[in-house]
């Protein structure tokens, strides 16, 4: 058995590139997905903090609601009274 022909050599550093380029579309495409849980993870964990900030707003625009209501039920029954 002798050196491969150039033939031969070409052909098999084909396949080595071929490989070489269809194992790092591979890792690449391993990357892009690992990294899809850490960025799901982050985003679910901003949800909570985004829920009680808009329930803090919630809270205070039926404070001031309730306030514009007791305003006006007063002056309705000053309205009715006179």
């Amino acid at each position: 058995m002798g050196l491969p022909s150039p033939q031969e050599r070409v052909t098999t550093v084909g396949q080595q590139n071929s490989a070489a380029a269809s194992i790092a579309k591979g890792v690449s495409r391993a990357l892009g997905e690992a990294r899809i849980g850490p960025e799901a993870m982050s985003r679910v964990t901003d949800v909570p903090a985004n829920v009680r900030l808009t329930a803090s707003g919630v809270k205070d625009l039926a404070d001031s609601v309730a306030l514009e209501a007791e305003g006006l039920e007063a002056q309705v029954r000053d309205v009715q009274a006179a």
